[in-house]
């Protein structure tokens, strides 16, 4: 799962709201059983290999719909759903035009990971007696990570693409929810998928007006924290390209980032080849937008 941040999305204004609800859907925890049934293990391994290999919409599209046949016949597979959150997430990023359809895909990527964490009966059981879901997540172990990252990037994502400006205000909450999913992931699980948690709270710092929280040292710091993390992503560079360095105005530091994402086999290094795809293409947008400045 791939955190790619909020953008800068008028917090202020998101701040200012007062009350508002959760971004999240959050659907009856009584409904959903808190088993994970069993699939064929060969057929599970191709689909999540074909959405690994996605190198276009056409094949992410593949992949998604393979996965969602074995869904049929296993609603409730965690490991199925989260890896559906993540392709609908990479979809409405990565390929999807419209606002409407962003935010369709987001919400559906929302929806699996939210199911897969309301399977957990303590954290269900903290939803019942009407805790919020960020403060619920203390109840969350560390298999429970890839949920929590990916839905805290679609979530991201639906405010930053998906959502008109009153809809970020009505809905403001959902990024806190964010943040306390972040730091628990942080507490839980500091290394996952080289230094994603890291990397998810830096955006949120980013992102956050400074009388709300926001703090681009600490974000810098986070950011330090997700590249030195074991293993090489080109997540956490591209983040720190396209969203810290863009606030500080550092444009050397942002084309030294750029520059080093592109340079590398989005093959052979360890995040995952569809997103290092997306990932890639945006980097050269980015540097080939400071060149004609």
């Amino acid at each position: 799962m791939r955190w790619v941040g909020l953008g800068m999305i008028g917090l202020a204004t998101i701040v200012l709201a007062g009350c508002a609800s959760t971004a999240g859907q959050w659907s009856d925890p009584n409904a959903i059983p808190s088993h994970d049934p069993a699939l064929d293990q060969q057929e599970l391994k191709a689909a999540r290999t074909a959405f690994t290999e996605a190198d276009s919409e056409d094949s992410l599209r593949a992949a998604i719909e393979t996965m969602e046949l074995l869904l049929e016949a296993a609603p409730d597979h965690n490991r199925l759903l989260v890896d559906l959150a993540e392709a609908y997430t990479l979809l409405g990023a990565a390929y999807a035009q419209s606002r409407r359809d962003k935010r369709r895909y987001f919400l559906i990527a929302q929806g699996h990971a939210e199911r897969t964490l309301m399977n957990r009966p303590a954290f269900r059981q903290a939803l019942e007696q009407g805790q919020r879901p960020g403060r619920a997540a203390q109840t969350l172990d560390a298999e429970d990570v890839p949920a929590m990252v990916i839905w805290a990037t679609a979530t991201a994502y639906l405010f930053d693409e998906g959502m008109s400006t009153l809809g970020r205000v009505r809905n403001y909450r959902g990024l806190e929810d964010l943040r306390l999913f972040m730091e628990r992931a942080l507490e839980l699980d500091p290394e996952y998928e080289y230094g994603l948690a890291p990397f998810s709270l830096a955006i949120f710092y980013i992102a956050t007006p400074t009388f709300a929280g926001g703090d681009l040292d600490r974000a810098g710091q986070l950011m330090e924290q997700a590249i030195d993390s074991p293993g090489t992503s080109l997540m956490p560079r591209w983040g720190r390209a396209r969203y810290l360095h863009s606030l500080t105005g550092d444009v050397e530091a942002k084309r030294t980032d750029l520059e080093w994402i592109l340079s590398q086999d989005a093959r052979t290094v360890d995040s995952p080849y569809a997103w290092n795809i997306y990932v890639q293409r945006d980097a050269r947008r980015m540097l080939a937008d400071l060149g004609s400045h």
